[in-house]
């Protein structure tokens, strides 16, 4: 009987903790598709935490507007592990994105790990021509505590750039790794910016691995549906945590149940 008691107890006791568990490892999502859109700035700022945002960008530039097609993919976890908690969601603007502000002033503890990604393309219909030029870039200026050989370009201190990632990031000592990248080109006719991985991971012991890309086309043909809401078609194959705490909850109260039944029958 005693062993039964043992068991009945651990049990219930793993169901009593197992929400609390599930709350710690929730995903934790930061990202806003938009104008500007937007992915975990200023989070994951105490020791041994990861982080992983990569959003990808399919503008559609018409005489009359245009529209975006943005999907954010983002993680939160344990430096190590950071895809413990992930979002990934895909929506539909009725507006161009000229704007990508993220993974800035995040990663501040010790031994963080920072992986974040930009890719923009801009299609142009209708006879618009895209003006591109090469992207300017500013990037891993006061970083990595002088080491930037993972850097390309490098040197890159361009004012007022297209791309600007991984300034002032990646120091504290002890180096694990910083890559950044910068590629693509930038259009006059619809200015896009890339602002990225910006004051972060300083805590010593860093990882900072992160790419921007820019691409704008002349297209011809039929341009896609134009979006008819600021936020709509959205999808996030995240776990729902609320039904995930019922249940646990449920499975607590039954092994309670059971428990208090054989101890009535034993005793």
């Amino acid at each position: 009987m005693g062993r039964f008691r043992f068991l009945f107890r651990g049990l219930i006791a793993f169901a009593l903790l197992a929400p609390v568990s599930m709350i710690a490892t929730a995903p934790v999502s930061a990202g806003t598709a938009a104008a500007t859109t937007t992915c975990s700035n200023g989070v994951d700022n105490t020791p041994g935490l990861g982080l992983i945002c990569q959003v990808t960008i399919v503008n559609t530039i018409t005489g009359s507007g245009g529209s975006a097609k943005v999907t954010i993919h983002e993680c939160h976890g344990a430096a190590g592990a950071p895809t413990a908690a992930c979002t990934t969601k895909t929506t539909t603007l009725s507006a161009p994105v000229t704007v990508v502000n993220q993974c800035n002033n995040s990663i501040g503890g010790g031994g963080g790990t920072l992986r974040c990604s930009v890719t923009v393309t801009s299609n142009f219909y209708g006879g618009i021509g895209p003006g591109a030029t090469a992207a300017t870039v500013n990037q891993c200026v006061r970083s990595g505590g002088g080491i930037t050989t993972g850097c390309d370009p490098i040197p890159a201190n361009t004012t007022g750039a297209a791309i600007t990632q991984c300034n002032d990031s990646a120091n504290g000592g002890t180096l694990v790794q910083l890559t950044c990248t910068a590629t693509g080109t930038m259009s006059s006719a619809v200015v896009v910016t890339i602002n990225q991985c910006n004051g972060s991971a300083n805590g010593g012991g860093a990882l900072v691995i992160c790419s921007a890309s820019l691409a704008n086309n002349a297209v011809s043909g039929t341009p896609p549906p134009t979006g008819t809401a600021s936020q709509g078609s959205t999808s996030d194959n995240s776990t729902p945590l609320l039904p995930l705490l019922v249940l646990l909850a449920s499975c607590g109260f039954g092994l309670a149940v059971v428990a208090a039944r054989r101890r009535s029958i034993f005793s």
